[in-house]
């Protein structure tokens, strides 16, 4: 029988379950290192007007009443039914509890099943631990935990920190990702205790190959914060609050400044990318001055003007103080003009009867490749009217579409010698040029080529796409192994990555860089391809061929003074190393070359 004090819960639960009257809104996790949109998470809105409005509620109220592993698997579905509807770009984080968890080792085929129907890869679904509830039995835990990795999915472990136990759960669950409670987020720039409890947390999850989110993101100063802590993805209501229907990209001010922000950062040990004389970089330089008016101006003039004028597309229409209020686009208002009673109506009126009242805007310092995607995801009627440049809100002059795309690709030439524009590792010049510094200085250094073995057949079976993340993650995983104010992460084109290593505790990294490798890429893997090790495809001939899963290996030398006399020589050596080690089946692994003489502090001890 029924707590009479829960029956109206129990009610308003039966019907909100009956009829699927909930919504789901999605918050977006943003790659602060990248100025992009990695995924969403799922959030449940109940009725506004019912009294399992909040979440808390809702959730309490269904455990209470036996049926919250029914509501979850409910909202588990509609929410990766939404999700795959809206388009969203990214991974798709789904909240539940231990509850629902321990049952995943009977139902994550089920959900593989139904990912599969809706054309949503599993390695694109992220199973998010709430702490809210206990788990006692462990090795049920490690079961469902099992099932769910075996068919493709990775796991989050939310609010560290907070509930149940969380280091040690962290420690049983090995999850892909870490989300760190908004407790040690929020005011964390004013508070040192909560500086080392993040650093502690971001060096431990390197140590095992997993990434951190920082949940409640609020404030700039702590974005800063967790920037320099190395924290790369980020959540809060600093970017964008949940919403039905969420962005698919960062807003253009965002997408701006965290471009801005990662750009010192873009190429290691202040190496500089030496633009051209007269390189476009911003908006400013793409700023012309042109026709503007005023609201005063009048519909009959306006009409006018585009009739005089075939080149002219677009006029800004500017408030008193020259900041835009709206353009005027040509073929919106000689459209309009040419309705029956228009002009007879609105002759004399105010132009801005036939502005667009939300003209796309940048700032004199945006950079191209946020102006880039904010144009990329215009209607494309709207296209060749350009956009207008303001500086301290004001009317800077205006820029013509056609111009950004030139200065873009432009950039993407030049910037393709000098900056991976994947990973945005430094490339082949400025990695050049940092080994022909450390062999002029007569550094002692240890130079490692990385490569991803079997690598093609894996694009081949599982697309580029996912082809891309693998190699964004052995980038992550050379990045968080080494010491950033020592040693130096190239990427040099494809799989293709080079460090040069001045830590005296080198060796150790590596094998770090290759467990922590090995742990992140098993979440890209169908169950099907784990259980063989691999999987066949036709070679050349249409004969079937046998590729074991991607892995990732690397070939070393370690450099003393007088060993090379230039970086030519050095790359040109590493290729023996190289070999060897890539001829070598197992596991993600490492071979140093040690003919070359070691100095007598030996840092490979």
């Amino acid at each position: 029988m029924r707590n009479t004090a829960s029956a109206p819960l129990a009610q308003a639960l039966d019907r909100l379950i009956a009829q699927r009257s909930f919504d789901i809104h999605f918050q977006p996790l943003v790659a602060i290192d990248r100025a992009d949109i990695y995924g969403f998470e799922a959030l449940t809105r109940a009725p506004a007007d019912g009294p399992l409005h909040s979440p808390l509620v809702l959730f309490e109220a269904a455990a209470r009443l036996g049926r919250l592993v029914e509501l979850e698997r409910l909202i588990v579905q509609s929410a990766t039914q939404r999700f795959k509807a809206l388009g969203l770009p990214g991974s798709l984080f789904l909240n539940v509890t231990a509850d629902t968890l321990l049952g995943a080792r009977e139902h994550a085929g089920r959900l593989a099943m139904q990912l599969q129907e809706l054309g949503l890869p599993t390695s694109r679904v992220v199973i998010e631990l709430t702490e809210t509830r206990p788990i006692d039995d462990l090795e049920q835990l490690d079961g469902a935990l099992q099932a769910l990795r075996e068919r493709g999915f990775r796991v989050a472990l939310d609010d560290l920190g907070e509930g149940f136990a969380s280091l040690r759960r962290w420690m049983e669950m090995r999850p892909d990702f870490v989300k760190i409670d908004r407790h040690f987020i929020d005011g964390i720039a004013q508070e040192p205790l909560k500086q080392q409890f993040v650093r502690s947390i971001v060096e431990m999850a390197a140590t095992s190959g997993c990434e951190v989110v920082a949940e409640g993101l609020e404030q700039e100063p702590d974005l800063d914060v967790l920037r320099r802590l190395g924290v790369t993805l980020c959540q809060g209501y600093l970017f964008a609050r949940p919403s039905a229907t969420p962005r698919t990209s960062l807003s253009v001010p965002w997408s701006g400044r965290l471009a801005t922000a990662a750009q010192p950062r873009l190429l290691q040990n202040d190496l500089a990318l030496p633009l051209g004389q007269g390189a476009i970089t911003s908006a400013a330089q793409l700023a012309r001055r042109g026709l503007t008016v005023t609201p005063d101006t009048n519909c009959r003039s306006i009409v006018d003007l585009f009739h005089g004028d075939d080149q002219l597309l677009a006029i800004p229409v500017l408030d008193g103080q020259q900041r835009p209020i709206g353009v005027l686009r040509s073929l919106h208002v000689l459209k309009r003009s040419t309705e029956r009673f228009f002009m007879d109506i609105f002759d004399r009126r105010s132009c801005a009867e036939l502005m667009d009242p939300h003209p796309l805007v940048f700032d004199v310092a945006t950079p191209l490749r946020a102006m880039s995607d904010a144009v990329a995801n215009l209607d494309e009627r709207l296209l060749i009217d350009g956009f207008i440049i303001t500086r301290d809100g004001t009317y800077f002059g205006a820029g013509r579409s056609s111009d950004l795309l030139k200065a873009v690709s432009d950039l993407q030439v030049h910037a393709a010698r000098y900056a991976n524009p994947l990973t945005l590792l430094p490339g082949n010049v400025p990695l050049d040029n940092h080994l022909e510094r450390l062999i002029e200085a007569g550094e002692t250094f240890a130079a490692v080529v990385w490569d991803i073995d079997h690598f093609k057949p894996f694009n081949d079976v599982y697309g580029y796409r996912i082809g891309d993340d693998i190699i964004r993650l052995a980038a992550r995983v050379l990045t968080q192994a080494v010491d950033p104010q020592l040693d130096f992460v190239g990427h040099v084109g494809g799989d293709d990555f080079v460090l040069a290593m001045v830590s005296p505790d080198w060796e150790a990294r590596l094998t770090r860089i290759c467990q922590a490798f090995d742990a992140g890429v098993r979440s890209f893997f169908s169950a099907e391809h784990l259980a063989a090790g691999g999987y066949v495809t036709l070679n050349r001939q249409h004969q079937p061929s046998f590729h074991p899963l991607p892995t990732f290996s690397a070939g070393a030398i370690l450099h003393v003074p007088g060993s090379f006399d230039n970086a030519r020589a050095l790359s040109a050596a590493l290729a023996e190393p190289k070999r060897v080690a890539k001829g070598r089946a197992g596991n993600s692994r490492y071979f140093i070359d040690r003919r070359h003489p070691l100095p007598r502090h030996d840092l490979a001890a």
